[in-house]
């Protein structure tokens, strides 16, 4: 029943105000609410072998809690790692408004779980959340791409300000290869924009790493470049 395995990284974010506070805390309460999903599988397996082995009133009673109980604590880490992940999208509101609506479902549901007393119940539960969760994965693979660009795009302007403190034209001498840059991150962003099955989640975010790396590639050549011009310019 329970095969919802997350990922469970995040990237090195690039924060304005008082965002590093926030991840900082919401990336604790992730780390939290892991290790309480975990304790709380552990005793749903552990209540459904009971179960199996007795079959009594009082082991399907104890299964169903248990069951209740990792279904809520499952809810309460996904929304952390999403809020964690939000914070990291300052300049992007569309994700955030779309991880926010997520984190907003996930607490619906935990307000309904607990009226949830049948095993029946709690498996047309689980069918709806893995429908759902196809779209969580979605967002939040999509978040991370986003969050890989903002980081990169923040190392594009540092690289143009040391081009422009040393008296480099950055138009004659890099824009082509910057020109690489954004086409590779346009690349990335296209691959979080692939169509998912209803019931399968198609995972993209490896060939959006390799347009990231791509750019990486591009980078390095421009600050090699500008170092090189730098150090020609001061013989």
């Amino acid at each position: 029943m329970l095969c919802f395995l997350l990922f469970l990284y995040l990237v090195k974010p690039v924060f304005a105000q008082d965002s590093p506070n926030l991840y900082t805390q919401y990336r604790t309460d992730y780390f939290f609410q892991r290790d309480n999903y975990q304790k709380d599988y552990l005793d749903y397996l552990n209540k459904k072998d009971t179960y199996a082995q007795f079959g009594t009133v009082t082991a399907e009673k104890d299964k169903i809690t248990a069951t209740k109980n990792v279904f809520l604590s499952q809810n309460l880490m996904i929304k952390a790692y999403l809020m964690a992940l939000r914070v990291t999208l300052n300049d992007s509101s569309a994700n955030q408004i779309e991880i926010d609506k997520l984190e907003n479902w996930l607490v619906t549901q935990n307000e309904s779980i607990p009226d949830l007393n049948t095993t029946q119940s709690l498996q047309n539960w689980s069918e709806t959340f893995k429908i759902q969760y196809v779209l969580i994965q979605q967002q939040i693979y999509t978040g991370l791409v986003q969050s890989q660009i903002d980081r990169r795009l923040k190392i594009m302007t540092d690289i143009k300000k040391l081009a422009q403190l040393a008296n480099n034209e950055w138009s004659a001498n890099y824009s082509d290869k910057e020109a690489k840059v954004y086409e590779s991150f346009q690349s990335a962003l296209k691959d979080t924009q692939k169509l998912q099955r209803e019931d399968h989640f198609y995972n993209f975010y490896p060939d959006a790493l390799d347009n990231l790396n791509q750019a990486d590639i591009y980078l390095r050549s421009i600050i090699s470049d500008l170092k090189s011009t730098v150090i020609k310019n001061n013989q």
